[in-house]
């Protein structure tokens, strides 16, 4: 009796088998029944689609039995995947032709995304045999993508050219080839779009490929990223990182990796960052001014803390850093308020000092050593205001100092130029 049962379930099994080949091969005729390039002949359309129909019908049914028996062998089943994959590919085309194809794959949106290049994904894995056939095809229609989408982007239809390029890359991977160009073209897309997260997307997939073989597309990455979030954020830091892992030294992301610390008010990080930048690019003022700023910063917040005398050693470095800026441009007016700003901050820093000493000649040393410091802002807030005369913070602070020095004729000088300026 055993024997019988294991008899009759190999004969089921084979004419499961045969029935499901029948349907394959009856998919595979019907597709084969296509003319090339059928989509460009606007009188096979009709034909076309009757045979596109009853591909899909046969093909379906097929790959419904494989699902649920797996019968079929390997080599039978690559050419399920094959025709499954090359049906619903060019179902898809008929669609755009066709309101009520189009209507049956917006019904079924999800598995026409995903059906037709992972079948032929599926195909090569289990079989060889179709590799040029599908190679053929993918590149066919990569370069019709790809065309398409530079003429879109360049009228400015951004969906579309996304579309074309993100279905170039698509195709591209079917084949097992990276598409760098079709990635960074769909990146540009989904950028003019605001699609954040797929411009990320594809600028890191070419990123990862290497596309123009520096840091330049990780700084896109970045860009993005800050637009999605309004300004540096942990995920930007994260392909901060990846880039300075493949890019070692690359100043822009040095540059973005100090707005990244500096946005998070660590300025020790943020300093370091500079001060590598200004190794790769030292004669570049800004990045004087910048590593000033965030020592200015630090001086601050050690004042804060009471820790006056680090304090003053992070003011020197500033000090120092500022007047390197203005050396590589005399004309740099932020850099000199900044000096200024700077020297009177160290003023006040010292007279709130004066209100826990009790030694009435210490206090008086320590008057004189602000009211120095004041002076010492002048020219510096002088030449921010004959570079940038409609600067009214610039004015206010002058005459604030000139106040406190009592000096009438210069404060008398101040007040008119900010009533000038209606102040």
């Amino acid at each position: 009796m055993r024997k019988t049962i294991i008899t009759l379930s190999a004969i089921a099994l084979t004419t499961l088998a045969f029935g499901q080949k029948l349907k394959l091969t009856e998919a595979a005729v019907a597709y084969k029944d296509l003319p090339p390039m059928w989509f460009a002949q606007p009188d096979l359309l009709e034909p076309s689609k009757k045979s596109l129909q009853a591909a899909k019908a046969a093909i379906d049914i097929a790959y419904s039995e494989q699902e649920e028996k797996k019968s079929l062998k390997t080599k039978d089943e690559g050419k399920l995947f094959f025709y499954r994959g090359m049906i619903y590919l060019d179902y898809t085309f008929l669609g755009a032709m066709d309101k009520d194809i189009m209507a049956d794959i917006e019904a079924n949106k999800e598995q026409f995304e995903t059906v037709p290049f992972a079948s032929l994904k599926k195909s090569q894995e289990l079989t060889s045999y179709y590799k040029e056939d599908i190679a053929n095809k993918m590149n066919f229609l990569r370069g019709i993508a790809i065309n398409g989408g530079v003429s879109m982007f360049d009228e400015g239809k951004y969906e579309e050219s996304f579309a074309s390029f993100a279905g170039a890359v698509e195709m591209s991977d079917v084949i097992g080839y990276k598409d760098t160009v079709a990635m960074f073209n769909a990146a540009l897309s989904a950028d003019k779009l605001d699609k954040y997260d797929d411009a990320i997307k594809y600028y890191h997939m070419a990123a990862e490929a290497n596309y123009l073989g520096n840091a330049e597309v990780y700084r896109n990455i970045i860009q993005v990223v800050g637009r999605k979030n309004g300004g540096p954020s942990d995920e930007a830091f994260k392909y901060i990182e990846e880039a300075k892992a493949k890019y070692p030294g690359d100043i822009n992301i040095i540059i973005e990796e100090f707005n990244y610390h500096n946005s998070k008010g660590n300025a020790d990080a943020a300093q370091a960052s500079l001060q590598k930048a200004i190794e790769k690019d030292p004669r570049n003022p800004i990045f004087h001014y910048s590593i000033g700023a965030t020592f200015d910063e630090l001086a601050n917040k050690r004042h804060d803390e009471g820790k006056h005398d680090e304090a003053r050693t992070y003011v020197t470095k500033a000090v120092e850093s500022y007047e390197k800026a203005i050396e590589l441009d005399p004309k740099f007016a932020d850099a000199y308020y900044n000096m200024g700003v700077l020297y009177n901050n160290e003023s006040y820093s010292l007279t709130n000092e004066m209100k826990s000493i009790e030694d009435v000649k210490l206090q008086e040393e320590k008057l004189k050593e602000s009211r120095e410091l004041l002076s010492k802002a002048i020219p510096f807030l002088e030449k921010s205001n004959e570079l940038t005369p409609t600067d009214v913070n610039t004015l206010k602070l002058l005459k604030t100092i000139y106040f406190t020095l009592e000096d009438e004729t210069n404060y008398n000088v101040i007040v008119g130029k900010l009533k000038d300026l209606g102040q």
